[in-house]
């Protein structure tokens, strides 16, 4: 889950699906995700679809919950 603010809105997305209490801005962000689903390779594709939303809705990122920022490294990961 990976919850973004745009301007006055928020909106969440959870399981490559996005919930807003706007629904205009539901509308847009669900159309941005592709139909066939996220790469199989992508480790969080929530979070992947937010920073896709953020950068062309000039928003930010407000909260995540899962992998998350994959620039940062796993500290429970062995390398």
């Amino acid at each position: 889950m990976v919850k973004i603010q745009i301007g006055r809105s928020t909106a969440t997305i959870d399981g490559w699906k996005w919930t807003s209490e706007n629904a205009l801005l539901q509308r847009e962000l669900n159309a941005l995700l592709d139909p066939a689903g996220p790469e199989a390779s992508d480790p969080d594709p929530d979070y992947t679809a937010a920073v896709a939303a953020v950068r062309r809705f000039d928003g930010e990122i407000v909260a995540v919950d899962g992998a998350g920022d994959p620039s940062e490294p796993d500290e429970e990961a062995i390398y």
